[in-house]
C-alpha cells in the first residue's frame, strides 16, 4: 500500500469506529433513560438493553479489530481518531 492509501484506509476504519462508539454511547443512554423512567415499559426495557448489548459487542469486535492493525495503519487511524474524537478535556 501506498502512504496516501494507508491513511486513506487508516481514516475511514477511524470513522466508522467513531460512529460505532457514537453508537453504543447513545444505545446505552437510551436504555439508562429508559430502566429508570416510570413510564416506561418492560418490554422497552428488553428491547433497549438487547439494543445496548449488540452496539456493546459491535464495539467490541471493531476495538479488537483496531488493536491488531498493522502499525502504519494502526497510527493512522490513531491520529485521525484523536482529530475527529475530541475529549472533554480539550
Amino acid at each position: 500500500m501506498t502512504d496516501q492509501q494507508v491513511r486513506s484506509f487508516g481514516q475511514a476504519l477511524a470513522e466508522r469506529f467513531k460512529q460505532i462508539g457514537d453508537e453504543q454511547a447513545s444505545a446505552e443512554r437510551r436504555f439508562r433513560e429508559t430502566l429508570y423512567s416510570s413510564t416506561s415499559t418492560r418490554f422497552e426495557v428488553l428491547e433497549l438493553e438487547r439494543r445496548r448489548d449488540m452496539t456493546k459487542a459491535a464495539f467490541d469486535s471493531w476495538k479488537e479489530v483496531t488493536d491488531n492493525l498493522p502499525f502504519e495503519i494502526q497510527k493512522a487511524f490513531i491520529d485521525h481518531f484523536q482529530k475527529i474524537n475530541p475529549t472533554e478535556d480539550k
